[in-house]
C-alpha cells in the first residue's frame, strides 16, 4: 500500500469509529476473552479512544493485569465492520471524565460525574482491520448474483488491514 492509500485507510478507520461509536471492548481474564458494549469517544488528535468506565466492573482489573485489548464495531445496515487492536490503561483523570460526561451517563452513575466509581479508559490503537461493504441489501444481492453467474469471487466491498501506531 502506498503512503497516500495508507493515509486514506487510516482516515477511514477514524471516520468509522466516530460514526459507529458503540463497540465491544474485549479484554482477557486469564485464558478467557470477555467482551462488553462500551460507548467509544475516538480522538484522532490524541491518537486514542476514550471510554467512561465503572470501577465496580471487572474490565478495569483485567486491563491492569493485561493491557492488550480489542474493540469491535459493527453497523450491519451499512455492511461496515471494524476491529481495532491495542493497549488500554485505566485512569482517574477527573478533567477527562468531565469532558466525556453527558446527561445520558446518569443512567449508569445517578450521583453524576463526581461519582467515585467512575474512571476513564484510554485505548491506544495499534492496528485495525475494516470491512466496508455496499450499504444496500439490493447491492449485496446484485453483487452475489453477478459473481455466481460469472463464476468469479464476490466483491462485497473494501477490506484493509491498517497500521495505526
Amino acid at each position: 500500500m502506498d503512503d497516500n492509500t495508507t493515509a486514506q485507510a487510516v482516515d477511514r478507520v477514524w471516520d468509522m469509529m466516530a460514526d459507529m461509536r458503540i463497540c465491544m471492548l474485549v479484554t482477557r481474564e486469564g485464558e478467557t476473552l470477555r467482551a462488553r458494549p462500551m460507548d467509544a469517544h475516538p480522538s484522532r488528535e490524541e491518537g486514542c479512544i476514550w471510554f467512561l468506565s465503572d470501577r465496580r466492573g471487572h474490565k478495569d482489573d483485567e486491563l491492569q493485569r493485561d493491557p492488550q485489548a480489542a474493540l469491535t464495531f459493527a453497523k450491519p445496515g451499512d455492511n461496515n465492520y471494524l476491529s481495532v487492536s491495542g493497549q488500554a490503561e485505566v485512569s482517574n483523570d477527573r478533567a477527562k471524565i468531565d469532558e466525556l460526561w453527558s446527561d445520558m451517563n446518569k443512567a449508569f452513575w445517578p450521583e453524576g460525574k463526581t461519582d467515585p466509581n467512575i474512571c476513564v479508559l484510554r485505548f491506544m490503537p495499534e492496528q485495525a482491520e475494516y470491512w466496508d461493504g455496499p450499504s444496500s441489501s439490493i447491492g449485496v444481492l446484485f453483487k452475489m448474483m453477478t459473481a455466481r453467474l460469472s463464476g468469479t469471487p464476490t466483491d462485497l466491498g473494501d477490506n484493509r488491514k491498517v497500521p495505526l501506531d
